[in-house]
């Protein structure tokens, strides 16, 4: 019988806790709410290249790139992490967005060489975030991982619990995430707080603070059918010299004519309460873009959030106002989100 991941001992500890923390050393997060899918033949790396935005086939074992799934016209479906192992592609999707990107991936598999393993259920997700992260990290990689590129991956095998681990984008600091059999979860957390006691997890309004501040836009909320990745500020995760893959026509039509009409923004809101997403944006009395996320920064009582709002009110420094159904407040861009 599967094992479902341990309960995690430092969970549950004040939020503000977590965020003075993470600001000063490192914290874990659980990331095991996302997809994690194992894609093995000789196809593999081809389809990814022929399906997503970005240049997948010249991956080499232990690099990753970010890439993004459009619908064919150029609509965000997911952002995904891929790492070449030396088998197989491992794609690591968004929170929740496991089964969604596996039947996309199934839509356009036909003669190819290509064999889907949902691991999504069968794995765990580790994050480890902070400007310490990078040594919390090598107990594992026993080497010294703060070295390594953005996305790189590698193997570990660490007295019999093994797994991948890899640079990702940062959150306080720095980030890596560490992918393992769910029953060897509980094994790698005690060996990762035992290497910095005292070693809290961040919960969901923490890990919410940190991802808002790095402008990462998430599933259901920036990363939606309504948006396209040039506006979600993904220009990391496009390759514009590639062929053709489902959405580039449309993907390069926006960039050549200079198409974008909004871009995901962060900003500042008055008031100390975090307004309802989905809420309006308006400059001047006049709706400019949507709220896609907002949070109380644990023990600051500020309040940031993300929004998508219209090129032309765009800049840093620009005051808008949100029209939310608990009541209007003030909202400052602060810059892009990314």
């Amino acid at each position: 019988m599967m094992r479902s991941p341990a309960p995690d001992p430092g969970a549950g500890s004040d939020p503000a806790e977590e965020y003075r923390e993470v600001r000063a050393r490192a914290v874990l997060a659980d990331l095991s709410a996302r997809g994690r899918l194992a894609l093995f033949g000789s196809d593999a790396a081809d389809l990814m290249h022929r399906l997503t935005t970005n240049a997948i086939r010249d991956l080499k074992p232990g690099e990753g790139r970010p890439a993004v799934f459009t619908t064919p016209k150029g609509r965000i479906i997911d952002l995904v992490l891929l790492h070449r192992m030396d088998d197989h592609l491992l794609c690591t999707t968004g929170a929740g967005r496991g089964p969604a990107v596996a039947a996309w991936i199934d839509r356009y598999t036909f003669r190819d060489d290509v064999r889907i393993e949902d691991r999504t259920a069968s794995h765990a997700t580790l994050g480890i975030y902070g400007p310490r992260a990078a040594g919390v990290a090598s107990v594992l990689s026993g080497g010294d991982p703060g070295g390594w590129p953005v996305h790189h991956a590698e193997r570990f095998d660490r007295e019999g619990a093994g797994g991948v681990l890899a640079r990702t984008y940062p959150l306080g600091g720095d980030g890596f995430f560490v992918t393992v059999e769910a029953g060897r979860l509980a094994g790698i957390r005690d060996r990762l707080t035992g290497s910095e006691p005292g070693l809290r997890t961040a919960g969901e309004s923490c890990l919410e603070a940190l991802r808002i501040e790095a402008g990462l836009p998430a599933p259901d909320r920036e990363l939606t059918e309504d948006y396209n990745p040039w506006e979600a500020g993904l220009a990391d995760a496009i390759a514009l010299d590639k062929g053709c893959y489902v959405g580039q026509e449309v993907i390069a039509r926006l960039n050549t004519y200079k198409k974008v009409s909004k871009t995901l923004v962060r900003l500042h809101i008055a008031g100390g309460r975090a307004p309802s997403t989905g809420s309006p944006l308006e400059y001047a009395g006049s709706r400019t873009g949507t709220l896609t996320s907002a949070v109380v920064v644990p023990g600051e009582g500020r309040v940031i959030a993300l929004g998508y709002v219209q090129d032309e009110h765009a800049e840093g420094g620009m005051e808008l106002v949100v029209a939310a159904p608990e009541g209007r407040a003030g909202a400052t861009i602060e810059g892009p989100a990314r």
